[in-house]
């Protein structure tokens, strides 16, 4: 298993809070979960869902829109608490 460091994705991503990332990875390694034909075909066809969605962070190719989601879904989450 290779171990990623938070602080290199931090900055690949450029989020700036370890949470947020995790949060990101999970819901990332979900959506390849619940979308399996997606990776087939792909260089990460042969990842489990969490590494394909890790190896997408580490090399950039994470989708805009999907950190700006996540970025929504927290500052909502954060009204909603405060």
């Amino acid at each position: 298993m290779k171990f990623y460091d938070i602080d290199a994705l931090e900055s690949k991503c450029s989020i700036d809070n370890k949470y947020k990332i995790t949060a990101l990875v999970a819901a990332r390694a979900r959506w390849f979960s619940e979308n399996k034909n997606i990776l087939d075909g792909e260089d990460l066809a042969n990842e489990k869902y969490l590494s394909a969605a890790l190896v997408e962070i580490e090399k950039g190719q994470l989708p805009a829109e999907w950190i700006e989601e996540m970025e929504a879904a927290a500052v909502e989450s954060a009204n909603k608490n405060g």
